[in-house]
């Protein structure tokens, strides 16, 4: 095979490999079964406290 040919190839299917992996990406963050663990993981960052805006306490 020539270079020509895999530079070729790659630009072929390099965009239809990352589109795809998009896809699964986008279908994976917005399923809606996924919300409460998704907002465990982003809550498990924050310090307990005051936030900074309200004065209120956080969960």
């Amino acid at each position: 095979m020539s270079h020509e040919t895999l530079v070729l190839i790659a630009k072929a299917l390099g965009p239809l490999w990352m589109g795809g992996f998009l896809i699964i990406v986008l279908i994976r963050s917005y399923n809606p079964a996924r919300r409460a663990e998704q907002e465990r993981i982003a809550r498990s960052i924050l310090e307990p406290g005051p936030a900074p805006e309200t004065g209120k306490d956080r969960p």
